[in-house]
């Protein structure tokens, strides 16, 4: 089991404190970009109750009117992935996340350069801020951390980013990558580490169709 990777995200799931949030038998479901997604962290049953799980979670998405998604990291749940396939699941997409902590180095680097473009804190509740970029929002942050929900920016520059958290008091970015399963280079060359790599399974459409027809 990972460990390091699921503290990891347990972190991310708890910026989101607004959003409806299930537990099924130690797999988080939580609703996001309109859909369900499973993040199956913990769990204490044999294999054979997973294709079971994998039913309670799929009621449970018909039941919010969204498709059922499964988030899988790395290393963790090593028989999932092959399970959710025998149910009729492909892979949706893959992402990486990053991290970045601050040191005298990247502190030295943000000062170095002049922060460009229009990013600015909004303040959210509880505590939460969002990093905007216009109306955009670009990441949360909570205390020291931010975390950067897609870290795909072509618009904005990761040294902004930097200086932006220096002078914001972050001392720690976690960034999202979807669609990369190794760190990109502006990212390694800015000091961030590759955490883990994730990948999403949903349901393939001929399946769904199949499902709703017999419904």
């Amino acid at each position: 089991m990972n460990e390091p990777a699921i503290r990891t995200e347990e972190q991310i799931i708890s910026l989101f404190p607004d959003r409806e949030t299930q537990v099924c038998r130690g797999w988080v479901l939580k609703r996001m970009e309109g859909q369900l997604l499973v993040y199956p962290l913990y769990y204490k049953f044999s294999n054979g109750d997973i294709p079971e799980n994998i039913r309670r979670c799929e009621e449970i998405s018909r039941q919010c009117g969204t498709g059922c998604v499964f988030r899988i990291v790395e290393h963790t749940n090593y028989h999932l992935s092959s399970i959710l396939t025998d149910n009729g699941y492909g892979l949706e997409k893959c992402g990486v996340v990053g991290e970045w902590n601050l040191t005298t180095d990247t502190g030295e680097l943000c000062m170095k350069g002049k922060m460009q473009g229009g990013l600015f804190l909004k303040n959210g509740n509880g505590g939460t801020g969002y990093v905007m970029a216009g109306e955009i929002v670009v990441g949360i942050k909570r205390q020291g951390l931010l975390f950067l929900p897609d870290g795909n920016l072509p618009d904005i520059s990761m040294e902004d980013i930097l200086r932006f958290s220096m002078a914001n008091g972050i001392v720690r970015i976690l960034a999202d990558i979807p669609g990369e399963e190794e760190l990109p280079e502006r990212y390694g060359r800015l000091g961030f580490r590759r955490v883990y790599l994730y990948r999403r399974y949903q349901k393939n459409q001929e399946e769904k169709s199949s499902k709703e027809q017999e419904n």
